[in-house]
């Protein structure tokens, strides 16, 4: 899956404010600059070239972008060391912008990845196991040591996307609380998980019956609605709204006329004047022109 993840950096120029990053064939790190105001932006693009050294990012694999006290970080999936004797059974799930820092290892087969932030905290979501029996959702806080793991859950689609976002606290000791989405192993419906301490649970999306079995997700939470985008069986990007803690009926995307690519990632960044979808369209010959699509809130 081509993985596809973007910032909104309100300290950039204006018309370069969306920072889209993306794996390249080179196993690199691509950067568009896109423009927030409008979708028929020209990209600014910053790329090796075929001819540079190849990187470490597996490709195909998602990627995610979250916010550490302020810095905008990129986690994806990396390759691990080749090994003295036989092949490589894991890859490393790291940091691979702005540095480099392998933070924990999965499965090879585990390559979709999902992110939150809370003004102190940065979560990384990924998958480990290799069947419905093992497949268990794990989470990383960025700056601790050991990753935990989520048993509590449905049993989990193996391959499933992840997607997840943060609600922020009330203060006088509400530190706000973070959800994660994902696709079910059977009935094949989304999952809305809540791994918050005192009020841990997990409920089915039944609007979601027309979701494509492994579509990719992307969620956003603006103004106390959360976004949730998915693909249908027509490939079809399609959303999800939850207000008042009951999520609506399923909508199709106005101006997502482009069949999304059953091998694209799908992702969503807010901005003052709706929410930003980027993604490859089925077909799409150019290499990494990604559709832009503006979702009016």
């Amino acid at each position: 899956m081509s993985g596809i993840a973007a910032f909104h950096n309100l300290a950039a120029p204006s018309s370069k404010q969306l920072h889209l990053f993306y794996n390249t064939n080179k196993k690199n790190l691509g950067l568009q600059l896109r423009d927030e105001t409008k979708t028929t932006d020209e990209s600014e693009t910053y790329i090796a070239a075929d001819s540079d050294q190849n990187g470490i990012i597996i490709n195909p694999a998602q990627i995610t972008t979250t916010n550490l006290t302020g810095i905008d970080m990129v986690v994806g999936f990396t390759a691990k060391p080749t090994p003295a004797a036989g092949d490589r059974t894991q890859n490393d799930v790291s940091i691979i912008s702005p540095i480099y820092q392998p933070l924990a290892a999965t499965e090879l087969n585990n390559l979709t990845i999902a992110s939150t932030s809370s003004d102190q905290t940065a979560w990384v979501f990924y998958l480990t196991g290799t069947d419905p029996n093992t497949m268990t959702i794990n989470e990383l806080s960025l700056g601790q040591d050991s990753p935990g793991s989520y048993d509590n859950t449905a049993k989990i689609l193996p391959g499933t996307s992840l997607a997840s976002y943060y609600v922020p606290g009330s203060g006088d000791g509400d530190d706000g609380s973070r959800y994660i989405i994902y696709q079910a192993h059977y009935p094949k419906r989304l999952h809305e998980y809540s791994p918050n301490t005192e009020d841990v649970w997990d409920k089915e999306l039944v609007n979601s019956n027309d979701v494509k079995e492994l579509s990719t997700l992307a969620v956003a939470y603006v103004d106390g609605k959360t976004y949730l985008y998915y693909v249908d069986n027509s490939d079809q990007i399609r959303v999800l709204v939850k207000s008042n803690g009951t999520w609506g009926s399923s909508a199709a995307v106005a101006g997502a006329h482009a069949r999304i690519d059953p091998s694209s990632q799908l992702t969503v960044v807010p901005a003052s004047n709706g929410n930003h979808l980027f993604y490859l369209a089925m077909g799409e010959t150019s290499k990494y022109k990604f559709q832009h699509v503006l979702y009016h809130r």
